[in-house]
């Protein structure tokens, strides 16, 4: 949803002196409202724009809007028009990146033509705040800045953070003030064998820091990072291999009739006649005679069967996050192995060749910020994303009630 900004939040919600006379005991009230110790007076001094980002509670701040207010000796309370003490963004509903390919939940960066972004000036896209520029904005300057989440923010995108502050800008003086909820992406599960699951993603990525930059945790906040995908179950065993034997007989009338290529003879064995011819003498006599011998051998041939090849493993459960926001899923069971190898017509096993074995079951997808189950395959499950990262640059300051109940997952300073 679109982010709504109030300039000089709690002090009338609107630009100092947009009109009227502009005083120094005004002046006195408006910049010094939280620094006590100023009485009834303040000098002139003390009201020059203060550019250094070190400090965390400049009483004239460097913004876009006071770029008018000298930083020198030729100050003149007419420079104080509309001028800003500090902004407050508010984020409300839900923000995620279902319709954004590649950007995250919600945007703190610079303000862009789809209107996500923050554009604490309200130039628009073009303005100082927006990406047309020139990275010459508020998020770099060390006005107060605060960013105030109230809804859910979440991303359905993997490696996408849910909220995310500008990556490349050198960010001052922010403050995020959480009592929403920041869901980060929950990573799928493993689905080629032997290889790797998907990691869950971060919730809060606060990019590049400088200086005095923090968040506030409220008790009813939720900053989790996705959880890891599980991984992909083990591959089945293949089955063992087997052994056929084949066994023919084969006969031959008048020889030894041999056995075919590959097969062998346990011997010749003779039978019966198998074929008379006539026999006469010299006086004339003629009877028929046994003229050949039938003749029979067992031939045996025996060969290898491979077994079946191992069922691929289950494919992984996702990980909790926005995108899986009822639990982890569990992974699903190993596929059954092929059977292993027959043997031909007439042959018979000794012993048969093994089916392939079933593979292993996935494994459980992460819970918030967790790694996904692992199996005994070689892959990995996805790593667990973290609750707050970030990019680069300095640390930043973690306030509010931080427990497991509020963050889950590394908080990476």
């Amino acid at each position: 949803m679109p982010v709504s900004v109030t300039k000089n939040p709690g002090q009338g919600n609107a630009p100092f002196f947009s009109s009227g006379s502009i005083s120094f005991s005004e002046l006195r009230n408006k910049f010094t409202d939280d620094q006590p110790g100023f009485g009834q007076q303040i000098s002139a001094s003390q009201l020059r724009r203060n550019t250094d980002v070190s400090i965390e509670n400049p009483i004239v701040p460097d913004s876009t809007e006071n770029e008018q207010i000298s930083t020198s000796n030729n100050l003149k309370l007419s420079q104080f028009r509309n001028s800003i003490k500090r902004y407050l963004a508010t984020q409300s509903g839900t923000d995620d990146n279902s319709s954004y390919p590649g950007e995250p939940g919600f945007r703190m960066g610079l303000y862009a033509s789809n209107g996500r972004g923050i554009d604490w000036s309200g130039g628009g896209v073009n303005g100082r705040d927006g990406q047309g520029g020139n990275n010459t904005g508020n998020h770099i300057k060390n006005v107060q800045k605060g960013v105030l989440i109230t809804g859910t923010c979440g991303s359905v995108q993997a490696g996408v953070p849910a909220a995310q502050v500008a990556p490349r800008l050198t960010v001052h003086n922010m403050r995020i003030d959480v009592s929403g909820s920041i869901l980060g992406y929950g990573g799928a599960g493993g689905t080629v064998q032997d290889g790797n699951a998907e990691d869950g993603a971060v919730a809060l990525n606060l990019g590049t820091l400088g200086k005095n930059n923090r968040v506030i945790v409220g008790s009813g906040a939720r900053i989790y990072g996705g959880g890891g995908g599980g991984e992909k179950g083990y591959k089945g065993a293949n089955g063992a291999n087997g052994r056929c034997r084949d066994v023919i007989n084969t006969s031959n009338c008048g020889g030894c009739p041999g056995c075919p290529g590959g097969y062998s003879s346990s011997g010749c064995r003779r039978g019966g006649g198998c074929r008379r011819k006539q026999v006469c003498n010299w006086w004339g006599n003629c009877w028929r005679e046994t003229d050949a011998w039938d003749h029979f051998e067992t031939c045996t041939k025996v060969y290898d069967t491979t077994g079946g090849i191992g069922g691929d493993g289950g494919n992984g459960g996702r990980g909790r996050g926005y995108n899986n926001q009822g639990g982890p899923s569990g992974g699903s069971g190993g596929n059954a192995g092929t059977p292993g190898q027959g043997c031909f017509a007439g042959g018979g096993p000794d012993p048969a060749a093994e089916a392939g074995k079933t593979g292993g079951t996935g494994g459980t997808g992460g819970d918030w910020g967790q790694r996904g189950g692992e199996t005994s395959g070689p892959g990995n499950p996805g790593n667990g994303g973290a609750a707050i990262n970030r990019s680069s640059g300095e640390g930043y300051d973690l306030y509010g009630t931080v427990n497991n109940n509020t963050i889950r997952g590394a908080v990476n300073r």
